[in-house]
């Protein structure tokens, strides 16, 4: 909306939190600016805790003159509109609407709305923005019976990465929040199991049902043996038919993906691809190459002046500072593959209780955490990211290179991860346990803090495959510094400049000897 970062919004980036009326979006410029017909329909979550709060309270339209059809909160499956007002109903309301379920059921209601708004803009002869903030997929995890139905007989199972991280071979890291004492990893494949019979699978049939009515709302479908034919007349139709579709600009995107299971989770909040890499596709006849594909990492801070430079305008009023950058170049070049190999963008969890930060580059993602040692993710050896090249040598520079990129902005763009704890690891300290499961080899599932407990300590004078994956707790660590940085309350420091910190235990782990640890 806004080009900004969260913690530029006001505490728009809590859960429930209110965007800064002072901030002016891109629809505010487009209205303002150029004359634009406005509206936001759909769901919004920037106006605090107001539930369902339709329209917009207070004089809070933030460039959007028609949101009679924008709602704050909620987890409605039905909507109608009653005279001057709009009615939501949760699932359980759907037998009210037996006979007209398609024109009431959330995404297709919203997406009519939406038509209905870009049909009086055209008769009227003026241009128009509008956004269709589609609720779905989301829980609960239902629809309108035609797509209920539409996956049922499909075989879901949980993700290979979802089974491995679960099972800590290899262990996930930290940000995953996966507690192995809920989920024993020997227990992993009788509970995915269960799970996969009684949960995941009616789960899955939902979302892609969900999905599926999305995609049947964006594009017409005439194909009898789907018995789609009745969906036709829909959004890119309707553009159609107006004589609008070659000089609009059509972005399908999202604010977030969904773990599905993928390294063991649900919901969102992770740094991993299934949460953090959202679509943002682009058809703009006149200017954007069909076909075209951009490897070029963006954030969803680059979309306010990339939408805004896509349609021409490109000087923005006092009091609008994008920390975005602009792509509009790039999707208009000629090249059908597109990528600036040497671009680093931004990522970052919010909220109360943060737990990472992320800069990416290339297919690259470093992942700092709050409780934890960095993962460099590099997605082109593995696109499955369960691997940690952190201490790859090949890595070396290109680790050091986002590392640094990280160190600029944690400050600069208000990361809330360093507002949480003191003490970041930027760096892997020199010697440090696996968390994976230990290479025993007996059946046994065993773990680097067992030693000396379920399993003698003798076991790492006779074992060098333990000694290497347990160093610490086999007492085999040399009394040498970590060459790397830690983030210590407001800069990146070195061991030398750390020894006023050593009474914290991440700080002795990384400099055991300016600590005198050993």
């Amino acid at each position: 909306m806004t080009g900004m970062y969260p913690p530029f919004t006001g505490n728009a980036d809590l859960n429930h939190g209110e965007l800064d009326t002072n901030l002016k979006t891109f629809a505010s410029i487009l209205r303002d600016e150029r004359g634009y017909s406005t509206s936001y329909i759909g769901k919004w979550h920037l106006d605090g805790k107001e539930k369902p709060g339709w329209g917009s309270p207070n004089g809070r339209d933030f460039g959007f003159d028609d949101n009679k059809f924008r709602y704050n909160r909620g987890h409605w499956k039905y909507f109608e509109e009653i005279k001057d007002r709009v009615q939501e109903y949760d699932v359980n309301a759907e037998d009210q609407f037996i006979g007209r379920k398609k024109e009431h059921f959330a995404t297709d209601f919203l997406m009519d709305r939406g038509i209905e708004f870009i049909e009086k803009a055209v008769v009227n002869d003026r241009p128009f923005a509008l956004v269709l903030s589609i609720p779905d997929p989301h829980n609960p995890n239902d629809n309108r019976d035609y797509f209920r139905n539409m996956f049922y007989d499909m075989d879901f199972k949980v993700p290979d990465s979802g089974r491995n991280n679960l099972k800590y071979d290899p262990a996930p890291p930290r940000f995953s929040v996966l507690n192995k004492d809920d989920n024993p990893p020997e227990d992993i494949d009788e509970i995915i199991a269960d799970y996969e019979k009684n949960t995941f699978a009616n789960h899955m049939q939902q979302y892609v049902g969900m999905v599926k009515c999305i995609d049947f709302n964006i594009v017409s479908c005439h194909h009898p043996t789907l018995h789609c034919w009745h969906e036709s007349g829909k959004m890119l139709d309707k553009l159609k038919s107006l004589g609008v579709e070659d000089d609009t600009v059509i972005v399908f995107t999202s604010d977030h993906g969904d773990m599905l299971m993928e390294h063991g989770r649900m919901n969102k909040g992770q740094p991993y691809e299934a949460s953090a890499g959202i679509p943002f596709v682009v058809k703009y006849p006149d200017r954007v190459p069909k076909g075209k594909i951009i490897e070029t990492p963006y954030t969803s801070v680059d979309f306010a002046p990339t939408i805004l430079n896509l349609m021409g305008i490109t000087e923005f009023p006092s009091g609008v500072n994008f920390q975005g950058i602009d792509a509009s170049k790039e999707l208009t070049s000629t090249e059908l593959l597109s990528s600036n190999i040497s671009q680093i963008r931004f990522s970052f969890e919010t909220g109360k209780n943060p737990s990472w930060a992320m800069a990416i580059m290339n297919g690259y993602k470093l992942v700092i955490q709050k409780y934890g040692t960095p993962w460099l993710f590099d997605l082109n050896r593995d696109p499955e990211e369960m691997s940690n090249y952190a201490d790859s040598a090949w890595h070396k520079d290109i680790y050091i290179e986002l590392r640094e990129a990280l160190i600029t902005v944690l400050k600069e763009y208000e990361m809330p991860l360093i507002n949480v704890v003191d003490y970041v690891y930027l760096d892997p300290p020199s010697c440090i346990d696996s968390r994976d499961v230990m290479p025993v080899g007996n059946g046994k599932t065993l773990f680097c803090e067992d030693i000396g407990v379920t399993l003698p300590i003798t076991r790492c004078e006779s074992q060098g495959k333990i000694r290497n994956h347990c160093p610490r707790s086999c007492n085999v660590c040399t009394c040498e510094d970590s060459p790397g940085k830690v983030w210590v309350n407001s800069a990146a420091g070195t061991c030398d400049s750390l020894k006023s910190h050593c009474n914290n235990k991440q700080i002795r782990m990384f400099c055991p000897s300016t600590c005198e640890v050993c």
